[in-house]
C-alpha cells in the first residue's frame, strides 16, 4: 500500500480524506500466466468499480497522453515509497484532468486542497519538468478504459480484453482492505 491521504477538487466537487497512490494489480493472460503490474487512476471523481471489461485506449487528447507519457517515462522509476507513488498519483490527476494548459496542483480546474507538503512539492517539481519540455515521453504508456469505473495509467503492455476484469479484481480487493483499514481508524 503505498499511499498517503489527501483532499482535492474538480470542477468545484471537492473530495476530502482520499487515498493518492498506486495499485498493484494482477493480470491473467489467455494462457493463464499471471503477472503483477502497478498503475495509477485517472479521475479523482470516479469509484473504482469491478467486475468491468477495460479496454486499451482513451478518448484524451494527444497532447494530455503525451504529458502523461512524460510523467511516465521520467518519472515512474523514482516512485520507490508511499510519498513518491502519492506524488505521481496527484501529477497524473493534473495531467488528466486540467482544462487549462498550465500544470498547476494549486489552481484550475483540478487543485490539491490538502497533502504532505513534500508531497505536493515532489508532484509540481514533475509537472514543472513535463511543462518546461525537460522532460519528454518515450511513448510507453497505456491507459486501460471502462464506461462506469477508473480509467488506469500503466506502464506495461495490456492483457487480453477478456482477462482485464480478472486483473482488476487484485486491485478492488487491495481497494477494499485499504478502506476497511482506513474506516477503522
Amino acid at each position: 500500500g503505498w499511499w498517503q491521504g489527501a483532499s482535492y477538487s474538480l470542477n468545484g466537487t471537492t473530495r476530502t480524506g482520499m487515498a493518492a497512490g498506486m495499485f498493484r494489480l494482477k493480470a491473467t493472460d489467455s494462457k493463464g500466466k499471471i503477472t503483477d503490474f502497478l498503475a495509477f487512476c485517472l479521475e479523482p471523481l470516479e469509484w473504482l468499480t469491478l467486475p468491468k471489461t477495460h479496454t486499451v485506449g482513451s478518448p484524451l487528447s494527444a497532447s494530455v497522453l503525451d504529458r502523461l507519457g512524460a510523467l511516465m517515462s521520467n518519472a515512474f522509476s523514482q516512485v520507490t515509497g508511499s510519498a513518491s507513488a502519492a506524488a505521481f498519483q496527484m501529477a497524473a490527476w493534473e495531467i488528466a484532468n486540467e482544462s487549462s494548459s498550465s500544470l498547476d496542483l494549486s489552481n484550475g480546474a483540478f487543485k490539491m486542497t490538502s497533502a504532505q507538503v513534500s508531497t505536493q512539492g515532489l508532484a509540481q517539481g514533475w509537472l514543472n519538468n513535463i511543462a518546461s519540455g525537460s522532460w519528454t515521453s518515450n511513448g510507453r504508456v497505456t491507459i486501460l478504459s471502462a464506461p462506469g469505473t477508473q480509467d488506469l495509467l500503466t506502464n506495461i503492455a495490456p492483457v487480453p480484453v477478456p482477462a482485464a476484469g480478472i486483473m482488476l479484481l487484485g486491485g478492488l480487493a487491495g481497494l477494499g482492505a485499504l478502506r476497511r483499514r482506513r474506516r477503522a481508524a
